[in-house]
């Protein structure tokens, strides 16, 4: 069965545009003063430019990755006249690996990302990273309840996603979005092309929805993250994400 994709139209009826198998390029290397700049940072000013279509996005594949809830995102896009909200968990620390949320509090329903600049994320990732191909045409189908996996393809400024390639593209370039989520993981990656045809992973991604809220947090709390052994977690209602790596943790 089909669903109703009118609310996210930009995403999901392009599927001729799901980009083709091609040979990969190699991906360009950031000088180092773009790396400085990357480092200093903060999570809004790299994916700024973005969050609303990465948040019309997670509207759109809420109610196949997360049964039920589809009715509630809906209700929520009639009444809301303001944009997601955007956290980044480790602004100001020079990080090389940007840890960052964007959400709304009221459905409890949050896109928590983990990007880096070029090639320099030095790891450790989250079991969720999921490495999915982006020179294929997976997932072309559109929001199906039986999707394995969903696509969808968006154009954007090339203004708007420079700030996560190492080359910026010229003014003008026919930049695009690709976004792609496993469904049975509830996690995927967001691609960019930088308006030359190629699509560079930019991008991981996890789509969190807890099962209880309630007024605070769950009960179960880490003092270390698992993945990374450092100590500095971020408390939501229902789940933890750590700042450095963003692991997550659900109720």
């Amino acid at each position: 069965m089909r669903l109703d994709p009118r609310e996210n139209p930009s995403w999901f009826t392009q599927g001729d545009r799901i980009p083709q198998p091609r040979r990969p390029q190699p991906a360009a290397e950031p000088a180092p003063s773009r790396i400085a700049h990357w480092a200093a940072a903060r999570c809004d000013e790299i994916v700024g430019g973005i969050r609303g279509g990465l948040w019309r996005f997670t509207e759109g594949v809420a109610g196949v990755l997360h049964p039920g809830l589809g009715p509630a995102v809906t209700a929520a896009q009639r009444v809301t006249k303001w944009g997601p909200a955007l956290v980044g968990l480790n602004d100001e620390r020079g990080a090389a690996v940007k840890i960052g949320l964007i959400g709304s509090e009221n459905l409890g329903l949050w896109m928590v990302l983990r990007t880096s600049l070029g090639r320099t994320d030095p790891g450790p990732r989250p079991s969720w990273c999921a490495d999915l191909p982006v020179e294929s045409k997976q997932g072309d189908e559109g929001v199906r309840e039986d999707a394995t996996v969903i696509s969808g393809v968006e154009e954007v400024k090339a203004d708007d996603v420079a700030p996560l390639l190492a080359v910026p593209p010229p003014p003008g370039a026919g930049t695009r979005l690709l976004a792609r989520v496993d469904v049975r993981r509830r996690a995927g990656i967001v691609a960019v092309d930088g308006g030359d045809g190629h699509w560079q992973r930019r991008i991981f991604f996890t789509i969190v929805h807890p099962a209880t809220r309630g007024d605070g947090h769950h009960e179960t709390f880490r003092v270390v993250c698992p993945t990374c052994d450092r100590r500095r977690l971020a408390q939501f209602r229902g789940f933890d994400v750590c700042s450095d790596c963003g692991w997550v943790q659900t109720a």
